[in-house]
């Protein structure tokens, strides 16, 4: 039984390591199926050590390939492989050696995959300053090609302006030109008229224009934020539909049998402890100038294409755009600890710290089952985390996963705490910061 399971894995080693394995347990067992925890621990072992020699040999052959993807796509599995093991410095090698060559690709989904496999590998490893000084390093050129992209755009704009400028300006040139060469032939009366019809035209083009950047104005501040300067609750709701198609098209297009990394909208919902008695002790005003450092923070810790909206209140929603749901923890983490060393200045020589709770989630609520859910409805159950989070103590973030076994009536909306009621049936997995 074995050796067939072994030559299942060097037949396909594109198959993940979950889907492998299933088959060399499906082999050994018996016709009736058992729980993997009644699997002997000398039979798991062996399952590991196959598993490991199918993503090793899978290298091999990425490598004699020369295919740099291929390449990249076997190392990160290997450091996946690595840090389920809880092997992290080993993990650490196979993701620096995944960046290595990303880096020569120039892809920057190679290399942010790479990053971020760098950064779990290091927190597995125990290496806590090294995760963070590559959490740095991973935003610095994440926000430089953005920045770099933005340059871009704004160049073409600003060309496209110039050029409609001074066509508008050539032909109210040669406008003004004919009306003078006609007013010059006509009588007095006609020449008045004419005048008088440029100056009502005038009026016109000028209301015109004012109603439209009017209208320009007022579409900008109905979906910003007024005090923080982010995008609030209706932005999301008008907005969410496009990026949702959006995902939906690349899980579409993706290879058979392969999960893309880029087609998963993960929300944060984000609330800060005790920032009630902000106001209540130093005044509305301190806790005004709280909320706009902490959007700063928020900016900070995210990449330049992820959604940040003030939901209500101290609540803050973060939409991270077309990623991996398996980033979620680590970037509750980044934002938990940024919020708890921000030091806020609240004017009048007053400061504080403050630290807040994060719950998260990712849509598609089920892989299995895209359709199970509603991003609302999964909102609904980042809110319910977030509670969850607020009652396990301040400063923790508590997570929210589809369990693979779940059928998909069993997503049904049911009445009272839909969340507290799927954990205990198994519906779905928590992850949390806390001990």
């Amino acid at each position: 039984m074995i050796r067939r399971s072994l030559a299942v894995f060097l037949l396909l080693p594109p198959l993940s390591v979950a889907v492998v394995a299933a088959h060399v347990r499906a082999d050994r067992l018996d016709p009736q199926p058992r729980s993997r925890s009644a699997l002997p621990p000398r039979n798991d072992v062996m399952v590991r050590d196959i598993a490991q020699d199918a993503l090793e040999n899978r290298l091999r052959v990425a490598e004699h390939s020369g295919n740099p993807r291929t390449l990249v796509d076997a190392l990160l599995d290997l450091s996946r492989f690595n840090r389920e093991r809880r092997r992290g410095r080993v993990a650490v090698d196979y993701s620096r050696r995944a960046l290595t060559v990303a880096e020569k690709t120039g892809s920057r989904e190679l290399i942010g995959l790479s990053w971020e496999a760098l950064i779990s590998s290091q927190e597995r490893a125990g290496d806590a300053a090294g995760a963070l000084a590559s959490s740095r390093r991973f935003k610095e050129e994440s926000d430089r090609l953005s920045d770099e992209e933005k340059k871009k755009q704004i160049d073409t704009l600003e060309q496209t302006y110039q050029s409609e400028r001074h066509a508008n300006a050539t032909e109210r040139e040669n406008r003004e030109a004919a009306l003078r060469t006609l007013a010059a032939d006509r009588r007095r009366l006609q020449r008045n008229l004419l005048g008088g019809s440029s100056i009502l035209l005038g009026l016109i083009g000028f209301g015109i224009y004012r109603r439209r950047a009017a209208s320009r104005l007022g579409r900008e501040l109905a979906i910003t934020d007024p005090l923080t300067g982010l995008k609030n609750r209706r932005y999301m709701l008008l907005t969410m539909g496009g990026d949702i198609v959006a995902a939906q098209r690349k899980r579409r297009h993706a290879p058979l049998g392969v999960r893309p990394s880029d087609a998963d909208l993960v929300f944060l919902l984000i609330d800060l402890d005790r920032f009630k008695s902000v106001n209540d002790e130093l005044g509305h005003q301190a806790g005004d100038t709280m909320l706009i450092q902490v959007a700063d923070v928020l900016r900070e810790s995210c990449r330049a294409s992820d959604t940040i909206a003030r939901w209500g209140g101290d609540e803050f929603l973060l939409v991270s755009r077309f990623s991996d749901r398996r980033i979620g923890s680590v970037l509750a983490e980044r934002i938990r600890t940024a919020i708890e060393q921000r030091v806020f200045e609240l004017g009048d020589g007053h400061t504080l710290q403050r630290t807040c709770s994060i719950g998260y989630a990712a849509f598609p609520f089920s892989v299995a089952y895209p359709d199970a859910l509603t991003w609302e409805q999964v909102v609904a159950v980042v809110d319910q985390a977030l509670a969850r989070a607020k009652q396990a103590g301040s400063n923790t973030w508590v997570g929210v996963t589809s369990s693979d076994t779940a059928a998909e009536e069993q997503f049904r909306p049911r009445p009272g705490n839909t969340l507290e009621q799927w954990i205990e049936d198994g519906t779905v997995t928590t992850e949390a910061n806390g001990p």
